[in-house]
């Protein structure tokens, strides 16, 4: 390494990683965990063709929705169209 490089901003950037507070406890990230809402927003990854993506985001866009909300649209229609699951204790529709 070259004597004549400046590193006082590399110890400027690594300076302020040391100054990030502790992590939670366990107990602390199961508490937050278990206080979370049902319907707590979870990922859900799915492939869908290039046009479907396409009319998706148009359809909410259209309606000015989300996504997400679209999605969950679309659960109800179909459960209206085909009955809905009989275990639906967790369904806040």
């Amino acid at each position: 390494m070259s004597s004549d490089i400046d590193v006082s901003k590399l110890r400027q950037w690594i300076g302020k990683a040391q100054h990030t507070g502790e992590p939670p406890t366990p107990h602390t990230a199961q508490a937050k965990s278990a206080a979370a809402s049902p319907d707590a927003l979870v990922q859900f990854n799915v492939k869908v063709g290039a046009s479907v993506k396409k009319r998706l985001k148009q359809l909410a866009a259209r309606d000015d929705i989300k996504l997400t909300e679209l999605v969950a649209r679309m659960v109800d229609l179909y459960e209206r169209e085909h009955g809905a699951l009989s275990d639906t204790a967790g369904k806040s529709r």
